[in-house]
């Protein structure tokens, strides 16, 4: 899963795209590249920024990123939004995944447009309390989204599940991070290695690319420089159980993808990332 972000404010400069010719190039280079989903968002979710903004534009910046990647390339869309008027108004424009960081708990007005449209959901594990965030925390977090999702009426078959890397936090803005008893990059690091207890049987989305863990295990670098390391996370992502890699770069988390794949013996990720 390619991302593509039309917040000026992301954290990972270099995977911004503000105009529409350079998200309809952004994605038809990421479809080249191999990628099988792109994931647009139009706010910032980092939950240590201050980058929150009106939803209007979010709106506005989402539904021209949906309809540029429409245009230069065939690949599923999702939409990166806690936003239930986003989500919506994303789905409108062609997209057909949704990509939810709070795991369906900012907004309740999801449920319509989960009854509505019908997309696939990413939920992402997400709690307003303070958790511990190891594997058996963030499996129970989980499994309450999803028992959310069906409540909304949800397709059991159309649901992934993402651990939040980078979501764990000690502080943050509120409503978008789960507060941790304990070390937050410690925490994503370990949950990387014990994927498979916390997906539920279901099909795992994780999101490590350039995230805030890394830098603190490379002494402080900034997320430009976190490129190498973001591709031993993905690669030990695989080898933890991850089925989906969400990514700002995609043709070199493919060639770890598919070596990751290989030496763990998934030949269903092999010949999918090889197509």
């Amino acid at each position: 899963m390619g991302i593509i972000n039309t917040s000026p404010e992301s954290f990972h400069k270099s995977s911004v795209s503000i105009s529409r010719d350079m998200v309809a190039g952004a994605a038809a280079r990421m479809a080249e590249n191999g990628a099988d989903y792109i994931d647009v968002g139009g706010m910032s979710t980092a939950p240590y920024l201050d980058t929150w903004v009106s939803e209007d534009i979010e709106r506005e910046r989402v539904v021209s990123g949906v309809n540029a990647v429409a245009e230069s390339c065939g690949l599923p869309v999702s939409v990166d939004t806690c936003r239930s008027g986003v989500a919506a108004a994303a789905m409108d424009a062609g997209a057909s995944i949704l990509n939810d960081v709070t795991g369906l708990m900012y907004d309740p007005d999801m449920r319509s447009v989960i009854s509505k449209y019908d997309p696939s959901v990413v939920l992402c594990a997400h709690d307003p309390g303070t958790r511990t965030g190891d594997a058996a925390d963030t499996a129970a977090i989980l499994s309450g989204a999803v028992r959310r999702a069906l409540e909304y009426g949800a397709d059991p078959d159309k649901l992934a599940v993402d651990p939040a890397i980078g979501f764990f936090r000690d502080g943050g803005r509120e409503g978008l991070h789960t507060r941790i008893r304990g070390d937050w990059a410690r925490r994503d690091a370990a949950i990387l290695g014990r994927l498979r207890e916390v997906g539920g049987g279901l099909p795992v989305l994780v999101s490590a690319s350039n995230k805030s863990f890394i830098g603190r295990m490379l002494d402080g670098r900034e997320p430009g420089g976190r490129m190498f390391g973001s591709l031993a996370a993905e690669a030990l992502a695989v080898a933890g159980g991850a089925d989906i890699i969400r990514t700002h770069n995609v043709a070199e988390s493919r060639d770890a993808v598919r070596v990751a794949s290989a030496v763990m013996g998934r030949p269903g990720l092999v010949q999918k990332s090889a197509t």
